[in-house]
């Protein structure tokens, strides 16, 4: 048995064993005999395996990954840690006479007792024959959270291949699923599991398809995965790329002492817009959490705070310089005399505080731009969880409620977080793409999609009364929900499965045709959301990188859903590698720059809210703290008419929801039940057996 590369001991971090380690730890030592190790096992070519590079390659992998060699001991309050030194992998060596003892030596070595205080519950053995080698991964049952054995294996020695030499697409198989079901939260998912069944989307497909990129060299294109949707169909279309060392990400506070950075695109289109309403609360997020068990507030603010110190775009403050504005962070020191928590005070009536809390208007050059605020009523305890949208965006929320969670159960536990990573600062990339500049491809693929877009108008009913013109220019709204019957949810799965697209897909295109036909257009421009993240190294950072896009879609009568599910689903596809331009530069481009900066070129807007993780649980001392999110009233609306199909997965149960709000100088009373009978009608309709490929003229008559 060897070491190889042991660090300096500055380099040791430790985290708090989990539940399911501590319970295995004490089974271990009282001798449990249901403890077996698994063994994994990969071919090396001979001739042409070179030990000497296998070896290295481990040796490398295996210390920029500490939880590989980890290693366990109760501190002196007796709680059970994790001690994670990077170190080099616990190798056995073991050259044999004949190929068919490797089996006999490998399974000498996983019956070898284990000692978890000192060894990593990973051994490797590598065992040289004259006519073949074989590399093993033994895994104790304590690294049961480790990615699969196989796609170890493939990662940190590229000469093996798991399974049999005729089958190399194996080891990418199980490369794809480890990606998989580390996006998706699904660690039950297999190869032949369905990407969109358990909650992809486009926005989980990016951080897919850039981390098979960074992280394993493998090329997928964004079609791939909609029409191929599991690890098994999609292992065959990877290629192979040449592995390239990830460009270094700026991680410490620029040297301006004010640590300052200038704004993102994406929120430099925000903050023209936002200036240009006046600074209201147009561009707040007002989510509001109920708990159904209590919740410690104390605890809660000391977690938050963890985010907000991990986080610094979360306590940035919005300053001008010059004819700019600049983003700065707010030391923590001055974050602690700042008045962004209120712990709950007993109120009869939440309504109106709620209300309140969501119409802040933000000064964002002197406080942050967050509130919480709880509130207590006779049904329990709430939460006004404010933010605005210049510092966070649809994928952030999701990472914030994860590492939230993380905070909360450590908090706790009487400890501060032990985070697996650091996070690179949104400020590093505001940096770094004001460096880059615009990219000038991707602003004329806007150009020319977009060219030829009509104009955008109110969605009415050609016979519908005027409107009164006092309100024009006022953004109050309102908003309502389309219902979705469980049935629907579940034929509109089924239909997005039978083309090969995404539920957003199916659902954008079921509201499109509907509004095209109710107010008798030819063509309608849909605004939607894009990412904004192209680059894998800010796949963990909260911020805002979110970018809005539009697409023209023309729906005829003599087409069907499958024909417009799947332009839909194309156009999105091939536009993303493009989404870090706003629309208002191709608003610029398009109109000569007389475009107006509280207008868009679109009426209508549709986005996606997946994989909601403000329906969850926080671990508490005394066990699970469930919370589900409330619908907030909205008093406003930035844009005309604007469509949220909200996926909610709760307690294992799969929903749809359509959240609709508009502006009141835009639609009556009439038009807006006219517009939900109309999505409704359209949805149950797409969601009906054999409706794919049923003219739009008979499916919605």
């Amino acid at each position: 048995m060897t070491e190889h590369g042991q660090p300096p001991e500055s380099l040791t971090r430790s985290r708090p064993a989990r539940p399911e380690e501590a319970r295995i730890w004490l089974a271990a030592q009282q001798g449990a005999d249901d403890l077996a190790p698994a063994i994994c096992t990969a071919t090396l070519p001979v001739p042409g395996c070179e030990p000497g590079a296998v070896v290295a390659a481990l040796v490398q992998g295996v210390l920029a990954r500490p939880e590989l060699t980890r290693h366990y001991h109760f501190d002196a309050s007796g709680e059970l840690r994790v001690e994670l030194t990077p170190r080099g992998p616990d190798l056995w060596l073991r050259a044999l006479p004949a190929a068919t003892e490797a089996g006999s030596a490998i399974e000498t070595v996983a019956a070898t007792p284990w000692d978890l205080a000192t060894g990593a519950p990973l051994r490797f053995v590598l065992a040289l024959a004259p006519e073949a080698a074989r590399l093993a991964l033994i895994r104790h049952p304590i690294a049961a959270d480790l990615p699969e054995s196989a796609a170890l294996l493939a990662a940190l020695a590229p000469q093996a291949q798991t399974g049999t030499p005729s089958d190399p697409a194996d080891a990418i198989e199980r490369i794809i699923l480890s990606e998989f079901r580390a996006a998706l939260d699904a660690p039950q998912m297999t190869a032949t599991c369905d990407f969109f069944d358990l909650g992809g989307h486009s926005l989980v497909a990016t951080r897919v398809i850039g981390r098979l990129a960074a992280e394993h060299g493998l090329t997928l294109r964004f079609a791939d995965i909609f029409t191929h949707p599991t690890a098994a169909a999609l292992a065959p279309l990877a290629q192979r790329a040449p592995h390239t060392a990830p460009a270094p990400v700026e991680i410490r506070r620029s040297a301006d002492p004010a640590g300052r950075a200038p704004l993102s695109l994406a929120q430099q289109s925000l903050w023209k817009i936002h200036a240009a309403l006046g600074f209201g609360p147009a561009f707040n997020i007002p989510f509001v959490l109920r708990f159904l068990d209590p919740v410690d507030e104390t605890t809660f603010a000391a977690s938050f705070r963890d985010l907000l110190e991990r986080h610094p775009a979360l306590r940035s403050r919005f300053v001008p310089e010059g004819e700019a504005m600049v983003q700065e962070t707010v030391p923590m020191a001055e974050v602690d005399r700042l008045d962004w928590f209120r712990p709950s005070g007993p109120v009869t009536e939440a309504a109106p505080v709620l209300a309140t809390e969501a119409t802040h208007a933000f000064d964002l050059t002197r406080e942050l731009p967050l509130r919480l605020r709880f509130l207590r009523t006779a049904e329990g305890q709430m939460l006004s969880f404010l933010f605005h949208h210049v510092v966070l965006d649809e994928w952030s929320v999701n990472l914030m409620m994860d590492e939230l969670a993380c905070a909360y159960a450590a908090r706790a536990a009487g400890r501060a977080p032990d985070w697996a990573a650091s996070a690179a600062p949104f400020h590093a990339f505001a940096r770094a793409q004001a460096r880059a500049g615009i990219d000038a491809r991707a602003l004329d693929h806007w150009v020319t999609a977009l060219r030829d877009a009509p104009p955008p108008r109110p969605i009415r009913a050609p016979d519908a009364p005027p409107l009164p013109l006092a309100q024009l220019g006022s953004a109050e709204g309102g908003w309502c929900e389309i219902a979705v019957p469980p049935a629907v949810c579940e034929g509109l799965h089924a239909l997005a499965k039978t083309c090969s697209a995404s539920l957003f897909n199916t659902v954008y295109a079921a509201i499109s045709v509907t509004l095209q036909r109710l107010a008798g257009l030819e063509a309608l421009t849909v605004g939607t959301s894009a990412s904004g993240r192209t680059d894998p190294a800010y796949f963990d950072t909260i911020g805002y990188f979110t970018t809005v896009t539009a697409h023209c879609l023309r729906a005829p009568g003599h087409l069907s859903p499958r024909a417009l599910i799947t332009e839909v689903r194309d156009r999105i596809n091939a536009s993303l590698p493009h989404s870090e331009i706003p629309i208002d530069l191709v608003e610029a481009a398009l109109s000569g720059g007389t475009a107006p900066l509280d207008a868009h070129m679109f009426e209508v807007f549709i986005q996606i809210h997946a994989q909601n993780k403000l329906n969850g649980t926080l671990a508490g001392p005394q066990g699970p703290i469930r919370f589900r999110q409330v619908d907030p009233d909205k008093a406003e609306s930035v844009l005309g008419l604007q469509f949220e199909v909200v996926e909610d997965v709760i307690e294992g149960a799969r929903g749809l929801r359509v959240m609709m709000s508009y502006r009141h100088a835009h639609y009556s009373a009439d038009d807006v039940a006219a517009l939900v009978a109309a999505v409704g009608r359209s949805l149950a309709a797409f969601a009906a057996p054999g409706a794919a490929d049923r003219p739009f003229d008979a499916l919605l008559p």
